[in-house]
This record gives C-alpha cells, sequence and structure tokens, in this order.
C-alpha cells in the first residue's frame, strides 16, 4: 500500500506542476531506485519510478478503484479463468505493438525466481494468448483476489527483452548488472531518457502515449540527494520544485 499511495501522490504532483505551467519537473528524495527492471525489485522508490515508463493490465483512479488501464475490460470466465481484452494500438517506446504475446511474455517472467513481484504473479495462473488482443489466465484454484495480483504486475515487450538478453528479471541480490538495470522500454507516459544510478535520472514525456495527460510536464529531472539539510537547501534555494520527505522539522519552513 505504501508504493500505490506514493506512486499515486507523484501522480498528483504531475498534475499540479502541468497547472502551475511547469514544463520541467525537478525533484529529490534521500532515496533512489534500485533498478530499472520492473520485475526485480518491489520496493516502493523503485515501484515509483518504473511506473512511469511501464503500465499494467488496470491501474487504480484517484479514488484507487481498478479500472482499465492496458487492458479496456475484462471478465471471470469461469471459478479459474479471467480473460482481458488489451487496449488496441497501444505502442512501446521503441514504436513496437503491444500484443497479447507481450502479456504472457511479462507475466512468465515476473515469475520467475529472481523476481520479487513472483508471488503475484505465480497467483494469477497461467497466461495463454487467444489472439494477439486477448489473453485468458488460468489458474489451478480460486483466487479470491485476483484483480489486485494483477495490478502489481508490469508489461514489457518480449522482443526487446528477448533482444537485449533481459528475459529473466536481474538478479539484484547477487549483484547483477543487466541491460535492464538502467535502460527500459514501456508504454507508460514518461519515457526513460537518462539513468546515473545515486545521482539523477531523467524522463521526457511520451507524444505517441494512449492515454490523456494532466497538465504539461514534458520532462522530470529526479536528482537523489541524502543529505537532508542539502535536499531541503536545494529546494530553498529554487534548483528543485519538490522534495518528497523533508526533514520533520523544517516542513513549516
Amino acid at each position: 500500500m505504501k508504493s500505490l499511495i506514493t506512486t499515486t501522490a507523484l501522480v498528483a504532483l504531475l498534475a499540479t506542476a502541468g497547472a502551475a505551467q511547469a514544463q520541467t519537473l525537478r525533484w529529490a528524495s534521500q532515496g533512489d531506485p534500485q533498478t530499472m527492471d520492473p520485475h526485480s525489485q518491489n520496493e516502493s522508490m523503485t515501484n515509483m519510478m518504473n511506473g512511469q515508463v511501464y503500465e499494467k493490465l488496470v491501474m487504480r483512479d484517484r479514488q484507487l478503484n481498478i479500472v482499465p488501464s492496458l487492458a479496456t475490460e475484462w471478465q471471470q470466465t469461469g471459478p479459474l479463468t479471467w480473460r482481458f481484452k488489451l487496449r488496441p494500438n497501444v505502442k512501446f517506446h521503441d514504436g513496437s505493438p503491444l500484443t497479447a504475446d507481450d502479456v504472457v511474455f511479462s507475466i512468465k517472467r515476473g515469475q520467475e525466481l529472481t523476481s520479487q513481484v513472483n508471488v503475484y504473479a505465480n497467483a494469477v495462473g497461467t497466461p495463454v494468448a487467444i489472439d494477439p488482443l486477448t489473453v485468458e489466465f488460468r489458474m489451478d484454484k480460486v483466487n479470491p483476489v485476483f484483480l489486485q495480483h494483477i495490478d502489481a504486475l508490469w508489461i514489457m515487450n518480449k522482443a526487446w527483452a528477448e533482444k537485449n538478453r533481459v528475459t529473466k528479471p536481474l538478479d539484484f541480490k547477487n549483484k547483477e548488472e543487466t541491460y535492464a538495470s538502467r535502460n527500459a522500454n514501456g508504454t507508460g507516459p514518461f519515457m526513460l531518457v537518462n539513468r546515473q544510478p545515486g545521482t539523477k535520472t531523467t524522463y521526457k514525456r511520451n507524444p505517441a502515449w494512449w492515454g490523456k495527460f494532466d497538465g504539461n510536464v514534458q520532462e522530470i529531472v529526479y536528482t537523489q540527494i541524502s543529505n537532508d539539510a542539502t535536499r531541503l537547501a536545494a529546494l530553498v534555494s529554487g534548483e528543485i520544485d519538490f522534495v518528497l520527505d523533508p526533514p520533520l522539522q523544517d516542513v513549516a519552513r
């Protein structure tokens, strides 16, 4: 839930920044994403940042209800089966079309042992492509919170992962580095431009996004500033626009 709330807060922040005529949103926090691999780590900052690039079949609205995202509709066709219709004409950032094969690949990738979301991916069963825009999930036992588990699973491009040899989530525990550590190819509203771990991460707006933007933020620049005093000084001086975690004693200031 912490991850969900933080992501929702960032979405609201982007809308507010846009309303204030900001073209570039510059923000900071003491932490930093652990990896750009969306299945490797299930950690709040990592999920929040990857959530600008990658999307799921469903998402949460501002009241935290589950609503359509990469899937436009779904239904439970039996006690152990769910069927999803994918949104047509969705493109990954490299221009590749979203298909059912990408969904099947992503769910199976999330089920790998090096994935920290495998408990959710395994709970949704076996994904099967029915046609290019239809995916069915077949389970071996009833899952009463199936949609909540689907809401934890990012969708990647199969061809991109194969091309860059990242068909399995990187083994973060053993300090593995892969192409997915610092690169990304999602369908989301922002595209990863540059990743400098521990320093700065930059995104730009995805002009081909299927959704509707709130506001006019064109670029996001995130800077990790571990020291509380330095982070606050950057905010006060105007170097950044927003601090996620100001020291409690300085909130009034």
